[in-house]
Order: C-alpha cells, then sequence, then structure tokens
C-alpha cells in the first residue's frame, strides 16, 4: 500500500506554491497554533502539519483489526497468569496510588478492554504495534477533534487546493459516547449525568475549556454532562455528586498513576465504587493491563501459542522481553539478553513499564556503547524495563513548517499512528510525526506533534 498517492502529491504541490511568510501555508499553521494553543499538541520545536495525514481505507481498517486481536490475546495471556486483579498488579509491577480503585468485582472491570490506542508503526510495509494503552485516558480524541475540525474548515467545499469531499473523516466523539452509554444501559441507566474528570480548574491543559468538546458531545447526544475535578466530588453513600447533582458515570482523563502528583484526591470515587452508586470509566484494572510488561508476556508466550496466534504475533509485534540479566530465545537461538543487547545496540529500545510519552526511553541506534551499556544497567537494577525490537517507521511525506526557521517544505518523517479503539469501534486515528525520517522518539518529548488522519478511498 502507497502512504503517498497523486492525491496527496496534488494537494501538497498546489498548497506550497505559495510559501512565503504572507502565503497561505503560514496562515494555515498559525490558525492550527491558535486552535491547539492549550493541548500540548506539539514539542515546541516541532513542526506544525498544514494538512492530515493520508492513509489507504484498507490500511487503517487493518490497524484497527490487529490492534483488537492484540487486545484480546493481552487479556488471555494476562488470564494464564492469574485470575486475581491485585495478584496481576503485583506481578506487572503497578505502582499503586494513595487512593487506589482496584478491584475485583468482575462487573466493575468488564469495560476494561473497551477504549484503548494501540500505538503502530509502519516498518517496511507491516502493521507492527509498539505499545498499546488500554484506558479511557489516552491522548488523541481530543485534539483529533479540533485538528479534523480546522482542517475542514480550511480546505471546505470547492476548495482550489484539494477536493476533500471524498476522504473519509472518522468520528472521533461517536465510539467513547456509545461506550458510555452501555456501560450506564447495563446498569439500568439509560439516561445517565456524566462527569468528565480533569486536573485543571483554570483554562489550560486538562480544564473546561480543554475538555469542552467532550461536554458538548455528550450533551448534543442527550446525556447530561459537565467537567469536574474529582476533588470537587462527594460521595454520601447513596450518590456520587457533583455540585448537588447526581453523577452515574465518571469519565476518567487522566492515568490513575498520575493522580497523587496532580494533588488528585480520589476519595469520593472510591466511596462511590464501594457503595456501587456510580462507576468510573475506565476501571483502573485497565491501567494494569497497559504495562508494556503485558507485550513481553505475550511476546515470550507466542512460542506456545496455536500457530495461527504464533503468526499474528510474529508479524505485528516486535519481539519483546523483560530486560533481566538472563537467557533468551531470538530467531531460534539462544542469547545472554545483556550480552545480545550490547553487541547488537541499534537493533533495540529499551523502556520502563509503566512510563507514557516516551518518558524513560532510549534507543540503542541513537546512543553511542558506553552510554547504551550504562542505559542497560540503570533499567536491569531498576527492575521495571522492558527491551524491544526498534521498527524503524516507513518515511511519509506531510507538508509541515518548521518551527525552526519557519520555512515550508513537504517533509519525508517519521509516523506513529494511534488508532483510538472504542467498543471494538474506530473512533479515528491519532498520527503522532516529526519533520524527518530517521527520528527514533516519535513523541513531543523527540520533537513531534500531533496529526489527524483522514482516509483516502
Amino acid at each position: 500500500m502507497t502512504l503517498y498517492d497523486r492525491f496527496a502529491r496534488s494537494w501538497d504541490e498546489r498548497l506550497l506554491a505559495d510559501r512565503g511568510a504572507a502565503g497561505r501555508p503560514a496562515a494555515i499553521a498559525r490558525g492550527l497554533e491558535e486552535r491547539l494553543a492549550d493541548s500540548m499538541y506539539r514539542h515546541p520545536q516541532g513542526p506544525v502539519p498544514l494538512r492530515p495525514v493520508l492513509l489507504p481505507t484498507a490500511l487503517a481498517e487493518e490497524m484497527r483489526t490487529v490492534g483488537l486481536r492484540l487486545l484480546e490475546i493481552l487479556r488471555r495471556v494476562a488470564a494464564a497468569r492469574t485470575s486475581s486483579v491485585f495478584e496481576l498488579a503485583d506481578l506487572l509491577g503497578y505502582r499503586r496510588p494513595g487512593v487506589c480503585m482496584l478491584t475485583e468485582d468482575a462487573a466493575w472491570n468488564a469495560s476494561a478492554f473497551q477504549m484503548a490506542r494501540p500505538d503502530i508503526v509502519v516498518s517496511a510495509g507491516v502493521v507492527r504495534v509498539v505499545e498499546c494503552n488500554i484506558m479511557s485516558a489516552v491522548a488523541g480524541p481530543e485534539q483529533v477533534t479540533r485538528i479534523d475540525r480546522y482542517f475542514r474548515e480550511v480546505y471546505g467545499p470547492g476548495d482550489p487546493v484539494a477536493d476533500t469531499s471524498a476522504l473519509l473523516v472518522p468520528e472521533v466523539m461517536r465510539p467513547r459516547r456509545e461506550v458510555v452509554r452501555e456501560v450506564a444501559r447495563d446498569r439500568g441507566v439509560e439516561r445517565p449525568r456524566v462527569a468528565v474528570l480533569g486536573w485543571d480548574r483554570g483554562t489550560g491543559f486538562g480544564s473546561a475549556q480543554y475538555f469542552g468538546d467532550v461536554v458538548e458531545d455528550f450533551e448534543r447526544n442527550g446525556m447530561a454532562a459537565e467537567f469536574a475535578v474529582p476533588n470537587d466530588l462527594e460521595s454520601d453513600g447513596t450518590s456520587l455528586r457533583h455540585q448537588g447533582r447526581r453523577i452515574d458515570v465518571a469519565l476518567r482523563m487522566f492515568v490513575s498513576a498520575d493522580a497523587p502528583r496532580a494533588d488528585l484526591d480520589m476519595s469520593a470515587l472510591h466511596h462511590a465504587m464501594l457503595a456501587d452508586s456510580a462507576i468510573t470509566l475506565s476501571p483502573e484494572v485497565a491501567d494494569v493491563y497497559s504495562s508494556k510488561k503485558l507485550l513481553a508476556w505475550a511476546s515470550e508466550a507466542a512460542e506456545e501459542m496455536p500457530s495461527a496466534d504464533r503468526d499474528f504475533l510474529d508479524r505485528h509485534l516486535p519481539w519483546t522481553r523483560l530486560l533481566v540479566d538472563g537467557k533468551v530465545n531470538r530467531q531460534g537461538r539462544t542469547h545472554g539478553l545483556l550480552d545480545l543487547l550490547i553487541d547488537e545496540r541499534e537493533r533495540f529500545v529499551i523502556k520502563p513499564s509503566d512510563q507514557h510519552g516516551g518518558e524513560g526511553m532510549t534507543a540503542g541506534a541513537d546512543t553511542d556503547a558506553n552510554a547504551w551499556a550504562a542505559a542497560v544497567e540503570r533499567a536491569v537494577q531498576d527492575g521495571s524495563y522492558i527491551v524491544q525490537e526498534f521498527m524503524r517507521p516507513d518515511p511519509l511525506p506531510v507538508p509541515v513548517l518548521r518551527a525552526a526557521d519557519q520555512s515550508v517544505e513537504v517533509a519525508r518523517v517519521a509516523s506513529v499512528f494511534g488508532p483510538m479503539l472504542m467498543g471494538g469501534q474506530l473512533g479515528g486515528i491519532l498520527a503522532r510525526h516529526t519533520d524527518r525520517a530517521d527520528t527514533t522518539m516519535v513523541n513531543a518529548i523527540g520533537g513531534g506533534v500531533m496529526n489527524t488522519c483522514w482516509m483516502t478511498p
């Protein structure tokens, strides 16, 4: 499948015909910056995209089906280790927050896999899942909603640069909204009131303004909704309330482990869980399933799986192991893992199993031998790291404005795709990319930017 067809090339050639400071590309970049000023959508030195990433519809569907199948395999791999949520959390090294909302209640945990965002690279033409974020707090829906709206306005009907009428723009909010509605119905609540839980009482990232599109979407589709900070919730044993109003579903938009650092008090939510008066989505066990150690378990267990699952993992999950001083099997041979990492450092990346946004990641391809050996040693001592075969993303042409010099060009970029899987449906695809092809860390830390994906027929 090509990721750069004649339609995209024509779009870019027409757009970039006017590259001056007062030209249309510069104006598009300024407008996008204004729309996403509070969203942390790019690194300060990251590029500004000038149009959506264009993907073939078939590739987008493959990302969805690969992501869903991997989620099911991860669920089975975890269940094979233990049926206890608390034991699973301990096995995966989950660091419980001060107010922990883990529970063995199967009904409470039933929706754990309903909201997820696998992180995918297309490498040598193959869809490869490098991480799997399983929770309601995945980044993407809010940013993609704004970017979609902006690019729809910029490239409207009759635009001389590109006729976008044949492109498919996935609905971002609807699939997540339907998950919330279905969970409420399972609890006997037909018209739930939803609290969208953020962390900022101001107007910045994580605030009522930032999550305004989410609240508005619920309201527009028959569900009462409001923004809330957990500290402002109250639970009396019979109901969860915000400013006197009963809350049926609390939609958590932050990672549970980050709550203490943000001074978020989860006590009322915990009390409501024990009283079964309101449900919090995603349940905290979803955060446990997001551990990268679970990918290592799946990769290692592949050899013992039925051939269909083994072949699927061999193709779509890069070789991943817990980073410990021991023996591993790779490509039919036994190696000392640490020796393998030192001898073939450019083939691997190491990552903490419980961080996000690229925190703590080290790529051998970016690191000299001494620094790599030191990073591996620190990771072994820490005990919470995984090692993964590095998958270099296929270069993707995207027109950007470079932050450093304000130049405009079609850059060949490294990209990571995040299909937002909500109740089995595709709620859009978050693209994160840089302005060059040789980037190993494609995220805000690595100088990247968030973008949206539109699908071509």
